[in-house]
């Protein structure tokens, strides 16, 4: 009877504790639409992943290399079991935290194929708000992530494009985390809104930028500045071109 009753505290303590193992992926993030360069993380959980941008600073002689998390990072908590995302952006000052449902993409699967990490990866595409995406995925891992709001194909993404080359996402780093109970979202007290209510939050803060710089170019007797497009990766309002004066 002791025996037994030893037994099952183990196999108690053991479920819990496996429970708790997570995986980590650390991500080279390239953004041709801004002039710094960055890395990504992300945690993967019981088909949960919490993900960070990091920018890539040099700190120190020669070639040591430290990552610091900046202001203009993000974060981002996609939960597959609720099919939710939630992450946050930043209009100048102020930060809004965003959700959306979990149906954003539409892939194509393709017959190109790669090895990545040593893992063989397959490959897809969709368009996303004024951009196509190709995706390297494997199912050789035992838990599902992607960079990003990048989701909807089985396995893990370790390389991501935008076919313009804009933004590339490469894998660099898998990581099996033994102690994950610090996993969580972040979010869970935080107020949030949908998508289409941040798109007019961002029209409403382009459209206030545009009119300070205008008015800045007048001040200073030179050409306002062109603003006819959306400074981002991702097209906020849904159509191809953003036409701020509009």
């Amino acid at each position: 009877m002791r025996f037994l009753f030893a037994a099952l505290i183990f196999l108690t303590c053991s479920y819990g504790f496996a429970q708790d193992v997570a995986h980590k992926i650390t991500y080279n993030y390239i953004n041709h639409a801004k002039p710094n360069t960055y890395m990504m993380e992300l945690v993967a959980k019981d088909k949960q992943v919490f993900s960070y941008t990091i920018r890539l600073t040099k700190i120190g002689a020669g070639k040591t290399i430290r990552y610091k998390q900046t202001t203009d990072s993000t974060r981002l908590f996609k939960d597959y079991n609720e099919n939710f995302i939630v992450y946050e952006e930043r209009l100048g000052r102020d930060y809004h935290v965003v959700n959306e449902d979990l149906k954003l993409f539409k892939w194509n699967l393709s017959d190109k194929r790669d090895t990545i990490l040593g893992y063989p990866c397959k490959t897809a595409f969709a368009e996303f708000r004024g951009r196509e995406y190709q995706a390297f995925y494997t199912t050789e891992l035992e838990f599902t992530a992607a960079p990003s709001k990048l989701h909807g194909l089985p396995g893990v993404m370790l390389r991501v494009r935008t076919t313009d080359d804009v933004m590339i996402y490469e894998a660099q780093a898998i990581e099996k985390l033994e102690n994950a109970s610090f996993f969580y979202n972040p979010f869970n007290n935080y107020e949030s809104i949908n998508y289409d209510n941040f798109c007019k939050e961002y029209k409403a803060y382009r459209k206030e930028v545009v009119k300070k710089r205008n008015q800045r170019a007048k001040q200073q007797n030179r050409p306002a500045p062109k603003n006819d497009k959306a400074p981002r990766v991702e097209v906020i309002i849904p159509e191809n071109r953003f036409i701020l004066n509009k």
